[in-house]
């Protein structure tokens, strides 16, 4: 490991630590009262300096990620890898990501590049996600009503009011990250959660073609690439050659030939990946679930 790995490993973890030795040293009462205000003060200086640190070397990542071209979820993510452990990294992305979704939805804008078509989708499952957020306040009075202490219910509180803020942010999410046509490529999400590119150069052929079974929302498998939502996807985009995705960040690369994707319009997405430069072909679809449909001509 070199001295720069050494450096962001430790950076990585000083927070945690710093803060766990504060919590160990005043419930342990292992000093007297007159040191623990000098330590505690110590520790607070420490902290402050490392969390310095640690903001200057995310916002560096940051940068670096940008100007490597990945989109701002991606950027994020990276940067808070770069300064946090991977789980705690990975989680606080995807925290960060919803509250970042809210605040589009509510702006009315989408995460959509200038000159982009948007490939919407997921709304099979929206509304069951906010019927889940709405069920709060019922779910709040039971509470109430049930639950004689009134400290499990304070911490029941602030667990069901997160919970409705996280479901309307991922309802958020699926709306203002859908798919992206444009700049010479195709770009496949799942929310905030996933995003997969593939250059529109190599796209053959392109049809209505309803699956359904997937195990994950994005798998690769027998050369294929899904995007699925509720294990279900509704386009086919067949490649003159195999193409290498990552499925997911620290997954393997794979070679894939054909692309499925969910769609809430199927036949407008066939419509759009057809009438670009690139002179895609739409075929006939086949259909493995019920209400067969077929892409149009180009």
């Amino acid at each position: 490991m070199t001295k720069r790995e050494l450096l962001r490993t430790a950076a990585r973890w000083a927070v945690p630590t710093v803060v766990l030795v504060q919590v160990v040293l005043v419930w342990a009462g292992v000093i007297g009262a007159g040191r623990a205000v000098v330590v505690a003060l110590l520790l607070e200086m420490l902290l402050v300096g490392v969390v310095v640190t640690e903001i200057a070397l995310a916002r560096r990542a940051f940068r670096d990620s940008r100007g490597r071209g990945a989109d701002r979820q991606e950027a994020l993510r990276r940067a808070l890898s770069a300064v946090l452990p991977a789980p705690v990294a990975k989680v606080t992305a995807v925290e960060f990501g919803l509250f970042r979704a809210l605040w589009l939805r509510m702006r009315r804008k989408p995460d959509v590049p200038e000159g982009h078509e948007a490939l919407r989708y997921g709304s099979d499952i929206k509304p069951l996600m906010r019927v889940l957020a709405l069920l709060v306040p019922l779910e709040l009075l039971v509470v109430e009503l049930i639950v004689p202490w009134t400290a499990v219910r304070v911490v029941l509180l602030v667990l069901s009011v997160y919970g409705a803020v996280w479901l309307l942010g991922f309802v958020a999410a699926l709306t203002v990250h859908p798919h992206t046509v444009g700049g010479g490529e195709i770009v496949l999400r799942f929310a905030h959660f996933a995003r997969v590119a593939v250059p529109l150069g190599l796209v053959e052929s392109v049809r209505v073609d309803r699956r359904s079974g997937h195990r994950r929302t994005v798998e690769v498998e027998g050369g294929v690439l899904a995007v699925s939502v509720g294990g279900s996807t509704a386009v086919s985009v067949r490649l003159r050659e195999p193409y290498p995705v990552a499925p997911a960040p620290g997954r393997p690369v794979q070679e894939v030939r054909e692309v499925r994707f969910a769609a809430d319009d199927p036949r407008g997405a066939v419509g759009v990946l057809t009438a670009g430069p690139a002179a895609v072909r739409a075929v006939p679809g086949a259909s493995s679930g019920r209400d067969p449909e077929q892409g149009g001509k180009a």
